[in-house]
C-alpha cells in the first residue's frame, strides 16, 4: 500500500504542484507576519516538492535514456 501511495504521489503532477504551493505560500505568510513556524513549515513542504521533482525527473531519465 505504502509503494501504491508514493507512486502515486510521484506521477501526480498535480499533487507535486499543489505541495509546492502550499509552501510558497506558507513561506510568504510566514515573513510578512513574522512567524517562525509557519516559515519554517513552509520550507519544508517547498524542500519536499522539490525532491518529488528531482526524483520523478530521475525516473523518467532512466526510462528514456
Amino acid at each position: 500500500m505504502v509503494q501504491k501511495l508514493s507512486s502515486y504521489i510521484l506521477h501526480n503532477k498535480t499533487l507535486i504542484s499543489l505541495i509546492c504551493v502550499i509552501g510558497i505560500v506558507a513561506v510568504s505568510y510566514g515573513m510578512l507576519n513574522d512567524n517562525d513556524l509557519v516559515f519554517i513549515i513552509g520550507l519544508l513542504f517547498v524542500i519536499g516538492g522539490y525532491l518529488l521533482i528531482r526524483r520523478s525527473i530521475k525516473d523518467y531519465i532512466k526510462k528514456n535514456l
